[in-house]
C-alpha cells in the first residue's frame, strides 16, 4: 500500500518536474554568450579598437592568429556570413549579419592587427 502511494507520488513529481523546469528556464534571463570559437572571433574582431581590448577576447584571437599562421582556415559562425579573401599579408574579411548589414576588416597576419575598412 505504501509502496503504491510512493510510486504514484514519484510519478506525479516527475510529470510536474519537466514543465516547471521549462517555465523556470524561460523566466530566468540568461546572458548571451558566443558559444563557439568562430562566433567569439567575430565578436572580438567587431570590438572598437583592438580585438583584444577585452580579456575575454585574448584567447580566441590568439588562437585565430596561431591557426592562420599555420595555414589553417578562418573559423565559421552560425547566423552570420563570413567571407574571407587571402591577400599578400593576411586576409580581407567581410561579415554579413542576418539583416543584410556588412562589416569589412583587413587582418594582417605579420603584425597581428585588424583594421576596419
Amino acid at each position: 500500500m505504501i509502496r503504491q502511494a510512493l510510486r504514484k507520488l514519484a510519478g506525479v513529481a516527475g510529470a510536474l518536474g519537466f514543465p516547471i523546469a521549462g517555465v523556470l528556464a524561460l523566466a530566468v534571463p540568461q546572458p548571451a554568450y558566443a558559444s563557439d570559437w568562430g562566433c567569439q572571433v567575430i565578436l572580438c574582431l567587431a570590438t572598437p579598437g583592438s580585438p583584444t581590448t577585452y580579456a575575454a577576447c585574448v584567447p580566441p584571437i590568439t588562437k585565430l592568429w596561431n591557426v592562420l599562421a599555420l595555414g589553417g582556415s578562418f573559423p565559421t559562425c552560425t547566423g552570420v556570413g563570413i567571407r574571407t579573401r587571402s591577400v599578400k599579408h593576411g586576409y580581407d574579411l567581410t561579415i554579413t549579419q542576418a539583416d543584410g548589414s556588412a562589416s569589412r576588416y583587413a587582418l594582417d597576419t605579420r603584425t597581428q592587427t585588424v583594421l576596419p575598412q
